[in-house]
């Protein structure tokens, strides 16, 4: 076989071979319906500086709070102050009591809703009769304070405390209040001092 015709059989066989490539159907992407498009995020690390601290990126919930009511015009909610209860002692009536300072036999008649007349028999005593502080007396069970005059003056109230004044002497003042009441309520410590001008809570 001669060089020539070698070589009009090799170009015969590359013409073959494209014509028929030519009429094989092109490949075409695979297509995907509208709606299952999906994309997958990338992170990318770079080794410049960083953009910013953790602390300068991330948000605080009460940051992100305040953002939002600035932008939608609301206010924001406070937190209310937790409202302190104080149990005011409930105080029975004794069998005896021993005065102090500032209280006389009507105050304790008053502060233990009993009949002032009730309380003298009990100690023979006559209105006229002076007690002082240290004194004991008896306190009738089956007695109560009759008609109006028990409350010598109206209470809740505040109270400013002249030269003078005790706890004891002040509760008398408002008659059915007790010494262990005012002492509760104003969270008052032993020995009970007061300094004229303070002022105090009447339950």
């Amino acid at each position: 076989m001669t060089k020539k015709s070698m070589i009009v059989i090799v170009s015969f066989v590359f013409f073959s071979l494209a014509l028929s490539g030519c009429k094989m159907p092109a490949s075409t992407p695979p297509t995907m319906q509208t709606g299952e498009a999906k994309t997958t995020p990338i992170v990318i690390q770079t080794d410049g500086p960083a953009m910013g601290t953790q602390t300068e990126v991330a948000k605080t919930s009460d940051t992100i709070a305040q953002e939002t009511n600035q932008e939608t015009g609301a206010s924001p909610t406070e937190t209310p102050e937790p409202t302190q209860i104080i149990a005011v002692p409930t105080v029975t009536r004794p069998a005896e009591y021993t005065l102090q300072e500032g209280e006389y036999i009507y105050c304790i008649a008053r502060r233990f809703n009993v009949d002032p007349a009730d309380l003298l028999e009990s100690n023979d005593l006559d209105e006229d009769t002076l007690l002082s502080p240290g004194d004991t007396i008896q306190i009738p069970q089956d007695s109560t304070w009759e008609g109006a005059g028990r409350v010598r003056n109206p209470h809740p109230d505040t109270y400013t405390v002249d030269p003078g004044d005790n706890i004891y002497s002040i509760a008398c003042y408002y008659g059915d209040v007790s010494p262990e009441a005012i002492i509760a309520v104003n969270e008052l410590e032993e020995p009970y001092e007061l300094t004229p001008g303070q002022t105090l809570r009447i339950p």
